[in-house]
């Protein structure tokens, strides 16, 4: 029932929106919306409102959160904002269309090779994955198929919730995500789509 005309994504209403809220307020403190700010709100009611919107905002998302925060394991403090510089591209040939692929540590086991895909729908793993070793009677029944680009589709073996840790110590978290299970070759063992993205918050 909620949308957020900022995201263009469902959830949340848009006066509900925390990145809008930050991104308006980034915009006021650089003088962009200066014809907009109330310079007659006294500076202490503008603060306290400021304090407030976030707190309920988070509040709120705990609430619709389909994974509990008890289940999220973060440390180190306040969350830490990833940038890039010059030095990230040492070795580099530009321009490239790698794709990203990471590590993540999927029920305390090391996986590597995931690939990030925030085209997939589905957070997708593979069956041959030998670590894990998933007995099939464990996996929940999925009857929709997945469909790739060219139209194929593949019936999934079923689903399975997963803990996934990603970063390191200090700056961690913990998820539990949904994978689809499927048998098929694929040079990746698992893939992370916008599910498991949104969950892990990236």
């Amino acid at each position: 029932e909620k949308y957020c005309r900022y995201h263009h994504d469902h959830g949340h209403d848009t006066e509900e929106c925390r990145q809008l809220k930050n991104q308006i307020e980034d915009l006021i403190r650089k003088g962009h919306l200066r014809k907009y700010v109330d310079r007659e709100a006294p500076q202490g009611k503008r603060e306290q409102g400021r304090e407030v919107a976030p707190r309920q905002q988070e509040e709120q998302q705990q609430q619709q959160s389909r994974v509990p925060h008890s289940k999220r394991l973060r440390t180190g403090g306040d969350e830490e904002v990833v940038t890039f510089s010059e030095a990230d591209y040492e070795g580099i040939r530009l321009p490239h269309d790698d794709p990203v692929v990471v590590t993540l540590l999927v029920e305390l086991f090391t996986m590597k090779r995931i690939l990030i895909d925030s085209g997939s729908s589905a957070d997708i793993l593979k069956h041959e994955f030998d670590q894990l070793r998933i007995p099939t009677d464990q996996l929940k029944p999925v009857k929709t198929p997945l469909v790739g680009f060219t139209g194929e589709t593949i019936h999934p073996l079923g689903s399975i919730n997963l803990s996934v840790v990603e970063g390191t110590a200090p700056r961690q978290t913990q998820v539990e995500m949904t994978f689809l299970v499927v048998d098929t070759p694929s040079p990746y063992n698992a893939i992370v789509g916008r599910p498991g993205l949104n969950l892990l918050e990236a």
